[in-house]
This record gives C-alpha cells, structure tokens and sequence, in this order.
C-alpha cells in the first residue's frame, strides 16, 4: 500500500511539474494607419515552457492543434473548421536568449526571422494597480515605436507580449504612442499541453533569413505582389496539373485567375500596413 502511495504521489508531482504557465493577452491593434478608428482585436496567448516560451494567436493556436490531430488521427489528411484568426506571426523566445525568432509571412510563404534586436528598458519611477496587480512603468523603443510597459513582480517571469522580455517581472500591458497596438493581460492559467508551435505543412517550405535579408524579402513581394496560389505552385513545381473553377463548376483561364489574385493580394497590401515592427516591414 505505501509503495502505490508513493507511485501515485511521485506521478502527482510529475504532473505538477510538468505544468507550463499560459498568460492571454488582448491584443488591439489598427491594421489600416489611414483608418486609425478601425480597430481590430484578437486574443494572443504566451505560454512559458521550462526552456523557452511561444507568443501566438489564440486562433491560431487552437486551429493548428486540431489540424495536427487530425492528421495524426486521419494518416496525414488535414482539416480543421475552426478560424485562423487574423494575427499569423508567432514569437520564440529561448530562456538563454539565444537564437530566438519570430515566424513572419509573405503571403503564404513564411519565414523564421532571427531576432537580433536588443531591448535596453528605461524603469520609470511610478506604479499603479493592473488587473489587480502592482505594476511599475518602463519604456523601450522598438520597431521604429516608443512602448510603454507596466510590469509587475507579483508573476516571477521576465516575459511577456510579442518579442517583449527582459523586465524584472511579467508585462501585464504594453502600448506604444502612437496607440495603434496594445497588449494587456485578461487571463492566466497553468496548463500540461506540450510545444504549440506547429511545424509547417509539408509541402510550404520555412527559410531562416535575418531581419534584414526579410525586408529585402517582403519589398520584392510588395512591388510584385501575387496570389497564395500562385506562390504554392512555385513552391512546388512538381504541381502540374492546378486547375480552378467559378462557384458553377466552370473551369478559370488560368492567366485570368492570376490577374485577379495578384490584385487581390496588392489591395491586401494596401489595407494592411500598420504593422508592429514598423522596421522589419518598412
């Protein structure tokens, strides 16, 4: 009998250990910086792993999960109904602050971005009561932005939103100026699920490029926008036979569907161009 006890006990605090801590952000951010009023929102997750923690998309990450389940479930078939989200990047941030990256995209093509910038945090000597918690105030700049930050001492993390870290405890809201994208603490739990990060479908291919060699990435895209479809074939060439149809089964001239994607992708452009990091995406 004590020797189950004492199983049982150390399979307890196998579990316990195991935990990961998950913070959710409520993120609000204006995609269109000629339409400041229009603000969007979505919910973003930070989950701190032993080694490192993942900053993404709520959406997403519930999406991805039940794709990666039912492709394990189905012998590699993948679907899931649930909604993306409209926020794509994801943030890795390793505890030794090494190697750590965001995954960007252009159009469909994404892109894990080394992370070489360096966060030189200003303390402010004032505080207030966030969400119950006492925080103190920090500023940075970042992505051509000034942020304020509030941080608090009471979570024993040096975390937080996006890229941002490296605070002597967990950021409970950050803002930059101009008010066009802000993150603010509305949940935290502790959870058992493993790594969220999903790696890539097997046939998109993810390049490791440095923050520079992105931008030089992203302006070609920009001056020669295309159609997702149109970069999935290029990215797989031994695709020869694409064909596509109007919602009455008929078949699409080929040149014609190019036009109309690569104009749809270019007003995409042109309605999202407030981004986060401003000099990642200048």
């Amino acid at each position: 009998m004590n020797k189950v006890l004492t199983i049982l006990f150390f399979i307890i605090a196998s579990k316990f250990n195991a935990q990961n801590h998950r913070f959710i952000y409520e993120y609000k951010y204006v995609p269109d910086s000629t339409k400041v009023d229009s603000v969007l929102t979505e919910n973003m997750r930070l989950t701190i792993f032993k080694d490192h923690s993942e900053f993404l998309s709520e959406m997403k990450a519930k999406r991805d999960s039940a794709i990666l389940r039912s492709s394990q479930k189905n012998n590699g078939s993948i679907g899931s109904d649930l909604s993306p989200g409209n926020i794509r990047s994801m943030v890795w941030k390793n505890k030794n602050n090494i190697k750590n990256f965001s995954t960007e995209f252009i159009g469909m093509e994404s892109y894990k971005v080394i992370d070489e910038t360096d966060l030189n945090w200003e303390l402010i000597n004032e505080t207030k009561k966030i969400q119950n918690y006492n925080c103190q105030k920090a500023i940075v700049k970042f992505g051509n932005r000034e942020w304020t930050a509030w941080f608090t001492t009471e979570l024993p993390f040096q975390d937080g939103s996006h890229v941002f870290r490296k605070l002597p405890g967990l950021i409970v809201a950050i803002e930059d100026s101009r008010k066009h994208h802000s993150f603010q603490l509305i949940a935290n739990y502790k959870t058992i699920e493993g790594t969220s990060v999903i790696k890539p479908f097997h046939l998109l291919k993810d390049y490791e490029v440095n923050r520079k060699r992105f931008n030089q990435k992203w302006n070609d895209f920009r001056k020669n926008p295309m159609s997702s479809n149109e970069q999935f074939l290029l990215m797989n060439p031994q695709i020869t036979n694409f064909r596509s149809y109007d919602e009455n089964g008929n078949e699409i001239d080929a040149n014609a569907f190019k036009k109309a994607g690569r104009e749809k992708a270019r007003k995409n452009l042109v309605k999202n161009n407030n981004f986060l990091d401003l000099d990642l995406y200048k």
